[in-house]
């Protein structure tokens, strides 16, 4: 039972690992087109493509008002894309999906997850520890024992 109940654990604590990167790309996402979002360029649409449309509208228009003057037409107009603006809810969602996915994979992970085991960086510092501490307790003990005759 010990040994199935920390093999559940475990996964659980790899499934709250999982959710930590799931959420951390939510976020990102978020801040991502939040960014794009905001961008002044794109806000006036004023891209690669939209400008050179716009220019080449022009040169249209004043091609065809120069033909049509001579044949005493009407001038043409100009017809540029209709602007698609993103308010600033369309991607709220993901914040917020990601910050409640964030908060589950850290309770998951921080709940079930297993202790780290012991480093063997710094055995040897330990050991020297362990030894002075267990000297320092026989001298204690040598101390309060009654000496011998």
């Amino acid at each position: 039972m010990d040994e199935a109940g920390g093999e559940r654990r475990a996964f659980i604590a790899r499934i709250g690992t999982f959710f930590l990167l799931l959420g951390i790309l939510l976020v990102i996402l978020f801040i991502a087109s939040d960014i794009s979002r905001v961008d002044q360029g794109r806000i006036a649409n004023a891209t690669q493509a939209y400008i050179a449309q716009g220019i080449q509208a022009l040169q249209t228009r004043d091609a065809g008002a120069a033909l049509a003057q001579q044949m005493g037409l009407p001038t043409p107009t100009i017809a540029l894309p209709a602007s698609t603006h993103s308010t600033p809810l369309n991607y709220l969602y993901l914040f917020c999906l990601g910050t409640l996915i964030l908060v589950l994979g850290f309770f998951m992970r921080r709940k079930f997850a297993p202790p780290p085991s012991a480093g063997k960086r710094f055995e040897a510092i330990r050991k020297m520890q362990q030894k002075s501490r267990e000297a320092k307790a026989k001298k204690e003990a040598e101390k309060k024992a009654p000496p011998k005759k």
